[in-house]
């Protein structure tokens, strides 16, 4: 996952709500928080996604359900190859 993404920790806080970065990705906390905001090579949101649906029901998150996550918003999934073209 490390060579498809680049990860970065948007904090959200009273102190300090980052809103114009929210607003320029879509105002994810729309979601609530944490949320993943999935961006292209040029820095474009193309999707956000409500961790909610990735968590494990416990306090933390679902490893399978994580990686299958990003493995269909990652490079490769978009590789006509995987499809047999």
């Amino acid at each position: 996952m490390n060579s498809a993404f680049i990860w970065y920790h948007l904090n959200w806080s009273k102190e300090n709500e980052n809103k114009k970065i929210f607003a320029k990705y879509g105002y994810a906390q729309r979601f609530g928080f944490p949320v993943f905001i999935i961006l292209d090579g040029n820095g474009n949101r193309i999707h956000t996604q409500n961790s909610e649906y990735l968590e494990d029901g416990k306090k933390s998150y679902d490893h399978n359900k994580v990686q299958a996550f990003l493995e269909m918003w990652s490079p490769n999934a978009l590789n006509p190859k995987m499809y047999g073209e």
